[in-house]
């Protein structure tokens, strides 16, 4: 296995070998990781039955846009970020591939915190010896070797962990029913309940905040059904369950993560195997999507050292004290920045463009390019972004009863293809 250096090209028919259930471990993997945990916790609140349904309903109607995203990518075989430049221009192109870059190493620097803090807190526990910065190095270098071999080295890495993550996950649920009892879950009386409109808010957030990775991956699918069926299956796989052991867990025990409890009972392996593969498995899709993201800015170089950078950069990021604190706030910027992007992006090329893209003309770098609009830039598709923007903001901050992300990807979406048709 060599190390990655496919830069900016239109993914050969030959290399779209990915079927559905590799497509869908990819996924699973995606997301199944702590924060997914405490996703789960704050879905608690919506009480047993209602929480059931917004993990099985409510992520199946928030990935359908991903679903849409993923279709897109298989056809015209190019990155996410390069695959912006047919609605924001090539230039233009430019600021959502910064700004997914940035969220990517972001998030996956508060995936490496946890990953490097439990570790630690659960080879503490069994030999006493505690080094926090140690371990968060050490989860940096593992993820930035695997992914600096590229999607072939990703897929290979999921398939071993699949099999192991699910059993964990399926035994974490069972043992938290068997010792606090089903009763206690199905009861569980909210401590400050939320409604039905902000639980599809959180998984809707939690979906689009790895929405700007998808065609990174479907542009290898074998097939649409690959792209499409592989995506929903394994997300809803991994987010569902990994956000139902996180709710039970906090109905239980109070802490949406199920470590201290694993280790109460004497089963530090299993909780140092469910944390490290699940926040390994994450952090390399971050890592190679971060990256891909730069390469649309310099498309002649090669990704692998763009990784390196990423991946060095990530684990700096990682040793930030209290980085973790920030978390709420980084995920409501993340959906406000992503949500009007993808909503743009699926209006242009399903209902602007029907389809009808030739993935070549998107790679055109100069003014012969058929999406240089102005100077590089599509203004119109650039402002309406920052509208969705703003309003994401307002809603969150100002009117939070509706939720944001839904709301905003609704009218964005309605606002660009009444000004996209009419210009």
């Amino acid at each position: 296995m060599k190390l990655e250096k496919e830069g900016l090209v239109v993914t050969p028919l030959t290399e779209q070998k990915t079927g559905l259930w590799d497509m869908a471990f990819i996924w699973f993997c995606a997301n199944v990781a702590v924060p997914r945990l405490m996703i789960g916790g704050s879905l608690a609140e919506l009480g047993f039955w209602n929480m059931v349904l917004m993990l099985i309903a409510g992520n199946i109607l928030v990935f359908l846009p991903l679903l849409a995203l993923g279709v897109l990518g298989y056809k015209v075989r190019i990155p996410t970020m390069a695959a912006t430049r047919m609605a924001f221009g090539v230039k233009g192109s430019y600021l959502p591939s910064v700004a997914n870059g940035i969220q990517l190493l972001g998030w996956g620097a508060n995936v490496t915190v946890i990953c490097g803090a439990s570790i630690n807190s659960i080879v503490a526990g069994m030999t006493g010896y505690s080094n926090i910065t140690l371990w968060i190095l050490v989860t940096g270098i593992i993820q930035l070797i695997i992914t600096a071999y590229g999607v072939r080295s990703i897929t290979w890495l999921q398939r071993v962990s699949v099999p192991l993550l699910g059993i964990l996950t399926v035994v974490t649920a069972v043992l938290i029913i068997k010792n606090y009892g089903w009763s206690a879950i199905v009861d569980y009386t909210p401590a400050a309940g939320i409604g039905l409109l902000v639980g599809l808010d959180i998984v809707a957030g939690n979906a689009f905040a790895w929405g700007p990775m998808v065609c990174d991956y479907t542009r290898y699918a074998k097939s649409s059904k690959s792209s499409s069926w592989g995506t929903l299956i394994g997300s809803l796989a991994g987010a569902a369950g990994f956000m139902f052991v996180g709710a039970i867990s906090f109905m239980t025990t109070g802490s949406a993560n199920p470590v201290d409890m694993l280790l109460t009972l004497g089963l530090g392996i299993p909780a140092l195997l469910i944390i490290v593969l699940s926040s390994v498995t994450t952090n390399v899709m971050n890592l190679y999507s971060a990256s891909i993201s730069f390469v649309n800015i310099w498309p002649k170089a090669e990704p692998w050292k763009i990784i390196t950078i990423g991946g060095v950069a990530m684990t700096l990021i990682a040793v930030i004290p209290n980085l973790i604190g920030y978390f709420i706030n980084f995920l409501v910027v993340v959906g406000s920045i992503f949500v009007p992007l993808i909503a743009i992006m699926l209006v242009d090329y399903f209902f602007i463009k029907k389809q009808k893209v030739n993935p070549e003309d998107v790679l055109v770098e100069d003014k012969t390019s058929k999406y240089w609009f102005k100077g590089g830039f599509n203004w119109t598709a650039i402002i309406v972004w920052l509208v969705g923007v703003v309003l994401y903001n307002v809603l969150y901050y100002v009117w939070p009863v509706l939720g944001s992300c839904v709301p905003t990807f609704l009218v964005i979406s309605l606002v660009y293809y009444l000004v996209a048709k009419n210009k």
